[in-house]
């Protein structure tokens, strides 16, 4: 994304697929100077997707510098206004692109099919594919400058903005060494619908002695693209404080634990679960045990492959 002329005229529109994320490890370290905890974390890529569509108003038109507007089976209660990531990243980026010029006015799109308040990075995804497409459209900014923006937003942005199916991140997320994947796998993920406030979680840390802090090893990026690697790195430090606070996601994890999958862990502060299964056989009898068992009907249980 480097400077480069001006893209075609207005009226164009540009569609990009926001991917939801996990975090096969999530590691917390003390607070640095700012008040902000230390990460490393490794982020995959999921098949599961919001879709932002960006259109350009023609000149002249009588119309808002930035309309959002949100449709989907998970719109309910995704706001449509300045709350919305996509519209931050919107505002980010034509203040920094712009500065005093004249500004364009734009309609995002929203289509949400990633459930909210899960810990599956739907909101940066849909600001991280918002900022591309408007590069792409307007590309008077250089990378740096845009991976700053989305630091900005969230700390899961510059992921998402950058578009790989998987990478190692430290700091908060502007900090990101793309990894080469290895072989997607088919995986299960396991809403529940219970609400876990990130701050809220990050500062539960430390109050038992499961989630402890320490040293952190890692191999080599050549060893992150193999799954035998991956499933032992696998390791999420929020999990226990969060999973002390709501047992019923302690039982849920239980469950999809013993279902033998490769690996199974809390992503992000929640409170969505994943599982990651060998072949599709195995999912699709863990899919089977889970929703057979009583409380089934509140879950939402997802089919997706990663990293993709």
């Amino acid at each position: 994304m480097t400077r480069a002329g001006e893209a075609a005229g207005a009226g164009e529109t540009g569609t990009a697929e926001a991917h939801a994320k996990i975090n096969l490890r999530l590691r917390v370290f003390a607070r640095d100077e700012t008040g902000f905890h230390g990460v490393e974390t490794v982020l995959a890529r999921t098949s599961l997707s919001d879709t932002v569509c960006v259109s350009v108003a023609r000149p002249g038109a009588d119309q808002a510098r930035i309309a959002l507007s949100v449709d989907g089976p998970l719109a309910e209660g995704v706001p449509a206004g300045p709350d919305n990531l996509c519209w931050q990243a919107a505002a980010a980026f034509l203040d920094r692109a712009f500065r005093r010029r004249a500004r364009p006015a734009v309609h995002i799109h929203l289509t949400k099919r990633i459930p909210m308040g899960s810990g599956l990075g739907g909101g940066s995804a849909d600001a991280g594919a918002t900022l591309r497409l408007l590069a792409d459209r307007w590309p008077r900014l250089e990378t740096r400058e845009l991976i700053d923006i989305a630091g900005e937003i969230g700390s899961d942005v510059p992921f998402a903005l950058l578009g790989v199916p998987m990478a190692l991140g430290w700091e908060r997320g502007r900090r990101l060494l793309p990894l080469r994947p290895p072989r997607p796998r088919p995986a299960l993920l396991v809403c529940s619908g219970i609400h876990v406030s990130t701050p809220e979680a990050y500062g539960w840390l430390g109050r038992t002695e499961a989630d402890a802090g320490g040293a952190s090893v890692l191999p080599g990026a050549t060893r992150l693209a193999e799954w035998e690697s991956l499933e032992r790195l696998a390791r999420n430090d929020l999990e226990a404080p969060v999973l002390a606070r709501h047992p019923e996601l302690s039982g849920l994890l239980e469950r999809l634990r013993s279902c033998d999958p490769a690996v199974a862990a809390m992503t992000g502060s929640g409170s969505a679960l994943f599982a990651i299964f060998r072949d599709e056989t195995e999912r699709a009898r863990a899919r089977k045990t889970l929703a057979a068992h009583e409380g089934a009907d509140g879950l939402r249980i997802l089919d997706v492959s990663l990293p993709v």
